[in-house]
């Protein structure tokens, strides 16, 4: 949720912000239907209504979630957008949302509950994504564990550095070479016998018939 792209919509030649917010509704209700269908099996005679309900629910929270989250950090936008903002946005654009829904769909007794509920949730979810956002990547790559096992004294392998791997195809290319050379060697001998090698005439040949 770093709202990047969000930050610049609307500008000359950027994505409206409509068509990122349906994207991400479009998700949601997927998302919404699914796990509304499997409710709907355990806890309803109606699973397929469940599941329409509850995807539609979840549609309409993720697209006006994304557009008025969108909407705020255009606003704020002035070339420096922090994660801060981004919390303060996402806050705001999860009560927004959440109590619109609510309103719409549970009536106005839940406007308050839904506002509150989904505030918290925009919050918590946009801290969790900056904190994995600004998580240092490690700086050296873990070793697989087959390396880890070649490397134990006790295993009879070892594993191999790509110097020490590049050694062990040399000696091999040279062993090659060296048998080629060999190969070449008594096939020149042959040649060179066989050259020397005195021809009968053809009359020999007719009387050692005879």
């Amino acid at each position: 949720m770093d709202g990047k792209g969000a930050t610049n919509a609307g500008r000359a030649g950027e994505v409206p912000i409509w068509i990122p917010a349906l994207k991400v509704g479009a998700a949601c209700g997927v998302g919404g239907f699914v796990i509304g269908g499997t409710a709907g099996i355990i806890r309803t005679s109606t699973p397929g209504l469940f599941a329409a309900a509850s995807g539609i629910q979840c549609l309409a929270l993720g697209t006006s979630f994304w557009a008025i989250r969108a909407s705020v950090l255009h606003a704020w936008d002035v070339g420096n957008i922090t994660q801060r903002d981004r919390v303060y946005a996402s806050t705001i654009a999860g009560g927004l949302s959440g109590g619109t829904v609510a309103a719409l769909t549970r009536g106005r007794a839940n406007i308050v509950p839904g506002i509150i509920m989904f505030s918290i949730f925009g919050y918590l979810g946009q801290q969790a994504y900056n904190y994995v956002d600004e998580k240092p990547a490690p700086q050296e790559p873990k070793e697989n564990i087959f390396k880890r096992f070649a490397d134990l004294k006790w295993t009879p392998v070892r594993s191999l550095s790509d110097a020490e791997y590049e050694d062990m195809l040399q000696e091999k290319l040279l062993k090659v070479n060296a048998e080629i050379a060999l190969i070449d060697d008594r096939i020149e001998v042959l040649r060179k016998e066989t050259q020397q090698k005195p021809v009968p005439a053809p009359s020999q040949i007719e009387h050692e018939k005879r």
